[in-house]
């Protein structure tokens, strides 16, 4: 069995479930097996979970900790006199608790640590993007995460990418606008977990239509408060709000990025869904609107 342990906090985005994926894939031992254990700070630790950094940071960390055990039972098996000591010029995969060599001999990874003379082997990873400033590490230690890790690369960009397209419907009498269609297309390096990718940037695309159309913060500046402050008076999207969204994922392969080749994506849905939205009312009008959100006032006049 795998214990796996992160300062990270799982707030519904699937950190915890990527997490255990990379350590599934990187040890050859099934997901059931695997306990991820987050949210404490006893636990090493880990940027915030927001700014669309969690998955990138968390797996690259956790692949850098299973090669690192890959690293040792390797050695371990082809040692003189392990396991696999004829077989220590090959190349080996873990998979399914078992170390092969790709001519086939194989070994149980519990033999192999028996041999090893250890009940289990741990490791601890550190992971801070190539371009980050050299206190990084430290000031994640200290409780204060840089979330600009890599925007001093000169050598490659580590952004991910999105375009959006949108089409809106407007009450030629009461200038009342929908959103029946958006289909979006998105590249962010390796896709950890299909499901909760797209859920990701499904939600940003919803939050972007409440963008466009809904949210407001209204001000009462007599008294500098805001008079809009709970779900009853802050309008955002409903389940009647929302149509027919399509995501489409960009294949693409980064690795220069970070070990694992993963990119953040859970702002991305959001970051051109207004602006789409905006151009499709301007197509639809001819009038610009650059303050959100459109309101029906505005398209009236």
């Amino acid at each position: 069995d795998v214990r796996l342990q992160c300062g990270s906090h799982e707030i519904g985005t699937g950190v915890r479930t990527v997490a255990g994926q990379m350590a599934s894939e990187r040890l050859g031992v099934s997901i059931d097996r695997i306990s991820v254990e987050m949210g404490d700070s006893s636990l090493p630790p880990a940027p915030v979970s927001g700014g669309s950094i969690s998955t990138a940071s968390v797996c690259s960390a956790v692949l850098m900790a299973c090669d690192a055990i890959r690293t040792k039972l390797y050695a371990a098996a082809t040692a003189e006199g392990g396991p696999l000591a004829s077989s220590h010029n090959e190349k080996f995969e873990l998979a399914d608790g078992k170390i092969v060599a790709k001519s086939g001999a194989s070994a149980k990874v519990g033999d192999v640590l028996k041999a090893m003379q250890v009940g289990a082997i741990e490791e601890y990873a550190e992971f801070a993007p190539k371009g980050a400033t050299p206190e990084a590490l430290k000031k994640l230690y200290a409780g204060k995460p840089e979330f600009h890790g890599g925007e001093q690369d000169e050598d490659s960009v580590k952004y991910a990418f999105g375009a959006e397209f949108v089409e809106v419907r407007i009450n030629r009498y009461t200038r009342e606008v929908r959103v029946p269609r958006i289909v979006d297309a998105f590249a962010a390096g390796r896709i950890m977990n299909t499901r909760t990718a797209r859920s990701q940037l499904m939600g940003g695309m919803i939050w972007g239509i409440g963008q466009a159309l809904h949210e407001a913060t209204e001000v009462d500046r007599r008294y500098a408060r805001y008079v809009n402050r709970d779900l009853q008076d802050y309008l955002v999207p409903v389940n009647a709000d929302i149509k027919d969204l399509q995501v489409i994922l960009v294949p693409e392969v980064d690795h220069a990025v970070n070990p694992a080749g993963v990119k953040g994506l859970g702002e991305l849905g959001n970051v051109g869904t207004a602006a789409a939205v905006a151009s499709a009312v301007y197509h639809a009008t001819g009038k610009r609107i650059r303050d959100l959100p459109i309101r029906i006032e505005q398209l009236l006049v």
